[in-house]
């Protein structure tokens, strides 16, 4: 991983937390989260060639441990791409929360305080 320079400013609006579990399904595909921020998520699946033609925007729905799930939960793609992962074709989609209401949003916040580990910590790990 390369570093950050000193002045480089970061995209993102929200800092992400990578996942220890989590499902997301959106229309057909369903898939396991990468990583997910108050801002939007990624998870990856594999392929079937059932979705030829994704709808920018739909209602998604988010499964974590236990039998916590955050229901209709409004998506735009950001990003479709595929993931060389052998023989299975994998793909890692990236699509970002739009409007939430207050109550969405607090159940986003618990499901990433529940189902993600810090990135800081992970690092800590991984330097090991």
């Amino acid at each position: 991983m390369s570093e950050k320079k000193a002045g480089e400013n970061e995209r993102r609006a929200h800092k992400r937390y990578r996942a220890k579990s989590g499902t997301c399904a959106l229309n057909s595909r369903v898939g396991e989260i990468i990583d997910i921020s108050r801002g939007g998520l990624a998870f990856r699946y594999v392929d079937r060639g059932e979705w030829k033609d994704m709808p920018p925007s739909d209602l998604g729905i988010l499964f974590g441990n236990g039998e916590l799930c955050l229901e209709d939960i409004p998506l735009k793609v950001i990003s479709d791409c595929a993931i060389n992962d052998g023989i299975n074709i994998t793909r890692r989609c990236g699509v970002q929360f739009k409007k939430l209401t207050k109550k969405q949003l607090e159940q986003l916040e618990y499901f990433i305080w529940a189902n993600t580990i810090d990135f800081n910590e992970a690092d800590e790990e991984f330097s090991a």
